[in-house]
């Protein structure tokens, strides 16, 4: 394990996180795990016991944030993830989980917030600093109804309650308020809510809205008694969207549904969107593809007998595609915080810190800026986790999570994506990656 010591950046440029502009020509100094200053080259002078490290060429940014994660431990593809993640023992995939988490840091995400039980344990395991790893804000298992997205319907109540990796059922007021502070027991930073289904099963359609205001509101209020705790609301439809923000959960994911009246109000309210933009664009071309040959289900589907004989062609997964991104392009043109959340949730499907960094190039392909997306990566994903105090700019007293590259970030969303192009992470001051390989 590399001890923290303290030690000045020369020859650097400076992105900072805020949207600015890129600083030439500086230095930045850290004393132990904290930024201790920033400046201009041509103002500095060294200090006793201070190591100078000459990067010429090279750009130091904040670490980046990915606020939407799960820690599953899982190993499935679409059609078999109940087999593939539930079935699994939970010691199995809590180990896996390390990996998974690490997989991140080494693409420069130094903070990722969780949706899982085993994010719970993980960010102890990685603030013992025995072994590298991302901060993991916890959220532990997401809200979900008897039978709402979180709740694996082939299995029986008990066999979820006990091997679920990613929610905790929860029906009516009573039981929410129980769940939110059974989580924050456990050491929960935020907690997650479906509000809407997701599409991933035969009776969890997108269009249903999941829980109700009384049961949303009593979500929120016995989460923010914790003060500080962030509420993040899965919301799919506008119905679920407009609940999730008047209720006054802090951030909607996914979205695909945001109008201007909408946009408008998440401005009014500071509500941060995290669009998880690689995934939702790409459902119906990456996930379950549709066209002349669509797959073929592992299992009958008969659950909604209604639903049984509606054909969803290709047109219908282009649309949905289009709605998703004109959604996106309205939050952005409003004004809407916007953070970076990737959905990675188990592999091989969504390959950790992979998954994250296409994200990041998803943002600027859908309507941001390359700086824009910057500062979304970094200031407002801080801000989303609820660590923005902390985290998320490269200011003096910040936490010395630092992502050092070859070529400036701001220039190509390439930068980022590209790990060729990613020579060192930094974790509270510690140096951690060096070239896409752990110094510990």
């Amino acid at each position: 394990m590399t001890e923290r010591h303290s030690f000045v950046l020369c020859d650097i440029a400076v992105v900072d996180g805020t949207g600015g502009p890129v600083r030439e020509h500086a230095f930045l100094e850290v004393l132990g795990a904290r930024i201790a200053r920033i400046g201009d080259m041509a103002d500095y002078a060294p200090r006793d016991g201070v190591e100078e490290v000459r990067l010429p060429g090279h750009y130091v940014m904040p670490g980046l944030v990915d606020a939407h994660v799960h820690l599953s431990g899982g190993r499935a593809e679409v059609d078999d993830q109940e087999i593939g993640v539930v079935a699994e023992p939970m010691g199995l995939k809590a180990m896996r989980s390390v990996y998974e988490a690490q997989q991140l840091l080494k693409r420069g995400f130094t903070t990722v917030r969780d949706i899982s039980w085993n994010g719970f344990y993980l960010k102890r395991l990685f603030v013992e600093q025995q072994i590298p790893g991302p901060k993991v804000v916890a959220c532990g298992p997401g809200l979900t109804r008897t039978g709402g997205h979180g709740d694996l319907f082939q299995f029986t109540p008990d066999y979820v309650a006990e091997h679920g990796v990613w929610g905790i059922v929860a029906d009516g007021p009573e039981e929410v308020r129980k769940a939110v502070r059974r989580n924050l027991r456990e050491g929960a930073d935020a907690i997650k809510i479906w509000v809407s289904g997701g599409d991933n099963w035969p009776h969890d359609r997108i269009e249903d809205v999941h829980y109700s205001m009384e049961e949303l509101r009593a979500c929120v209020e016995e989460a923010h008694r914790q003060k500080g705790t962030i509420v993040a609301a899965h919301a799919e439809n506008r119905e679920a969207i407009e609940m999730a923000i008047d209720a006054g959960c802090d951030t909607i994911e996914h979205g695909e549904e945001i109008d201007e009246a909408l946009a408008k109000k998440m401005v009014e309210r500071g509500t941060i969107l995290v669009p998880t933009l690689e995934l939702i664009i790409n459902w119906y071309r990456d996930f379950i593809p549709l066209g002349d040959e669509p797959r073929a289900p592992v299992r009958p589907e008969a659950f909604l007998y209604r639903d049984l004989y509606q054909e969803r062609t290709e047109e219908f997964g282009e649309a949905y595609s289009a709605a998703s991104e004109a959604s996106f392009r309205t939050a952005l043109a409003a004004g809407v915080k916007i953070a970076l959340g990737s959905d990675t949730v188990y592999e091989p499907l969504t390959k950790y810190g992979e998954y994250s960094a296409r994200e990041f190039r998803a943002l600027v392909q859908y309507g941001m800026t390359v700086p824009q997306a910057v500062h979304a990566a970094t200031a407002v994903s801080s801000e989303a986790v609820g660590m923005s105090h902390a985290l998320g700019t490269l200011e003096a007293g910040k936490l010395a999570d630092l992502l050092v590259l070859r070529a400036d970030p701001t220039s190509s969303a390439d930068v980022v994506y590209d790990a060729a192009h990613h020579a060192r992470v930094y974790c509270d001051g510690k140096l951690t990656v060096r070239d896409g390989e752990f110094v510990w």
